[in-house]
């Protein structure tokens, strides 16, 4: 019995839908935290610098984590193209499953702020390499807004969200813990 080649052909093409489907859905966050980034025309110096938009890109993240190096990337989306002088902004909401103290560990290279409910917790106005800022704050239980901002000026970037609960557990904003949960946006 000899094989129809028209059978391979529908084989290969099911093979590859199958493949496309896999990579496009491993490759989507979901919506937990939305990242507004802007490329400024003028040079940032400092949070407060003034931002003259050049492009501006909207995505979404599963984790606040983009790696130390060159060029802004994360584990996602890979390497997104920007380099010096743009702003991040990022929002997410969280559920406090109770009243507790939470503290927030912020890497960055350069600087941020960060706000819970409209109230800012920790800054880093300027430039500097990569170093942690630690604020401490207690959460009641019920939905919180978080917003944070960062800058990148020239040279090396990165920045890396985390927060640690009462029981000592350290999650990646965006990783649910037994006492704090990261909740999906709406578009």
């Amino acid at each position: 019995m000899q094989f129809d080649r028209r059978w391979g052909l529908l084989l290969f093409a099911l093979g590859l839908w199958i493949w496309m489907a896999y990579s496009i859905i491993s490759h989507t966050a979901t919506h937990t935290i939305k990242a507004v980034i802007i490329q400024s025309k003028t040079p940032l110096r400092t949070i407060e610098s003034r931002v003259t938009p050049r492009k501006r890109e909207e995505l979404w993240i599963d984790k606040l984590y983009f790696p130390q190096g060159n060029e802004l990337r994360h584990p996602i989306y890979g390497y997104l193209g920007y380099k010096n002088n743009f702003v991040i902004y990022l929002t997410m909401r969280v559920n406090s499953l109770r009243d507790q103290n939470i503290t927030f560990d912020i890497y960055s290279d350069d600087g941020f702020r960060l706000w819970v409910d409209g109230k800012m917790v920790a800054q880093y106005p300027k430039d500097r390499p990569f170093r942690k800022s630690t604020a401490t704050i207690f959460l009641p239980k019920g939905e919180h807004h978080i917003k944070l901002k960062y800058f990148q000026g020239y040279g090396q970037l990165g920045l890396k969200a985390v927060y640690r609960t009462d029981d000592g557990s350290s999650k990646l904003f965006g990783e649910d813990s037994n006492s704090l949960e990261f909740l999906e946006n709406d578009r």
